[in-house]
């Protein structure tokens, strides 16, 4: 036999050879690579997203739909940023460093009059009895809270709800001590004694009760501030016009996982507790206090309207807040660069 054949002989064999153990392979072992290699291909060409949340029990979603699978099972690459201190979320958006970020839209307005490119994609819940007013136990009424101490963080939500609180009961900004501090200062001052009352949202409002006994005087649960407190989803203006894709599979993974916390209620718990200081049965108690919006509500909220739940309108509202308590110089004549109804529209299209 000379050089060439014995050449062939030796390709021939190891052709053979290959081929008789990728025969030998079992169906199980080609399906599991077959799987690898697609969710491989899903995520090698997208961008990774990097969504920012904090302790707000809505937002706590957002760790179960990362550890329960639902952004591989759309491929997209997404890494979800807990920050303990909200202003340094909040900040992270307008820079960029963040891609996403779950705010209170009070909370986003200052930044966006101040020129920040940012964008309303979507709400993600109403408060509805996750924010509040706590204040000690000698104190029935809101009423009684004339020349009394109050903890509250400047411009956020909560400042909102004290106010709307305080007219309610006929008493102004004017008859009140209001302290500025962030939401868990003002719990922890609360809880020492060394404030008369907070406005506060969850947990440490759960938290400020359960140390002092203390009277919750009102909660966004209360009819007359439905929709005031909407947290919505927002997005960094750059990072829209390169990641599109990757933040709608974002936000297709939040809407699949619905059906986890419906009908699966144990896992989905379980899955926020592995990763927030959370138990199962006090994130269910949390979740009492959060209204978690649909795909169809979203709809509603992108469209013209004159309650709190139309976004626009809220906006508007909230703007006047600002200025009239000089956190804004000015209030913008319309919010309507501030929402883009386009990404939600596309993600719903796909979905329904």
């Amino acid at each position: 036999m000379n050089m060439k054949k014995k050449l062939l002989s030796i390709v021939m064999t190891v052709v053979l050879t290959v081929s008789m153990c990728a025969c030998g392979k079992s169906s199980t072992d080609t399906n599991t690579g077959s799987a690898a290699a697609t969710e491989a291909a899903k995520t090698e060409n997208t961008e990774k997203i990097v969504l920012g949340i904090n302790d707000w029990p809505g937002s706590y979603w957002w760790l179960a739909v990362d550890d329960l699978g639902y952004f591989k099972e759309q491929g997209v690459d997404v890494e979800v940023k807990l920050f303990s201190n909200y202003s340094d979320g909040l900040n992270a958006l307008i820079s960029g460093s963040v891609d996403m970020f779950v705010p209170a839209l009070a909370d986003i307005i200052p930044g966006y009059v101040n020129g920040g490119n940012i964008k309303v994609v979507m709400v993600q819940d109403f408060s509805a009895g996750a924010d509040g007013v706590i204040a000690k136990s000698d104190i029935k009424d809101a009423k009684d809270l004339k020349g009394k101490n109050i903890g509250i963080e400047f411009g956020g939500s909560d400042h909102l709800l004290l106010l709307k609180c305080l007219e309610n009961a006929g008493l102004t900004t004017d008859d009140v001590n209001l302290v500025n501090m962030s939401t868990g200062d003002a719990a922890n001052a609360f809880i020492s004694g060394s404030l008369d009352a907070a406005a506060v949202w969850e947990p440490s409002l759960s938290m400020a009760q359960k140390e002092t006994g203390g009277n919750i005087l009102a909660t966004s649960g209360d009819k007359e501030y439905e929709g005031l407190i909407p947290a919505v989803l927002a997005v960094n203006g750059d990072s829209l016009q390169t990641k599109r894709n990757e933040m709608k599979s974002v936000m297709k993974a939040w809407y699949n996982a619905r059906d986890a916390y419906e009908n699966n209620f144990d896992e989905f718990a379980k899955a926020v507790s592995a990763h927030a200081e959370v138990t199962p049965d006090e994130f269910q108690t949390l979740m009492d206090g959060c209204d978690v919006r649909t795909m169809e509500e979203n709809v509603e909220a992108f469209k013209d309207g004159d309650s709190y739940v139309n976004l626009e309108n809220c906006a508007e509202m909230l703007g006047g807040f600002l200025k009239d308590n000089g956190l804004i110089s000015e209030a913008p004549d319309n919010y309507s660069d501030l929402f883009d109804s386009s990404l939600f529209e596309e993600v719903y299209e796909e979905l329904k």
